[in-house]
């Protein structure tokens, strides 16, 4: 296990398609004591929600508004679900590798 700065990140971007159906984000190990960043998007008009399960995330559990930062330590990003306010809104996110 090496703890310490990473080299590099991989970022990218999840969009939700329907507002109100939860989706999963993308298969991202995240290497043992760091944490995974959610940004909910700047041009976002709605809020984001965060969920563990599918269900969490549409109950609206957890809520960021545009350019809120969320982190959270998980072995994987897919642990994380998300569903937003309106169509076509969402996150980026980075991971450290």
């Amino acid at each position: 296990m090496t703890w310490g700065n990473r080299s590099s990140a991989t970022t990218g971007d999840k969009t939700v398609a329907t507002a109100g159906v939860a989706v999963q984000m993308p298969d991202v190990k995240v290497p043992e004591g760091f944490e995974a960043t959610i940004t909910a998007k700047h041009h976002n008009v709605g809020r984001v929600y965060i969920g563990g399960t599918k269900a969490e995330a549409e109950a609206h559990t957890v809520s960021l508004g545009p350019d809120d930062v969320f982190h959270e330590y998980v072995t994987n990003l897919n642990a994380i679900w998300i569903d937003t306010d309106n169509n076509g809104e969402g996150v980026d996110y980075e991971v450290p590798q």
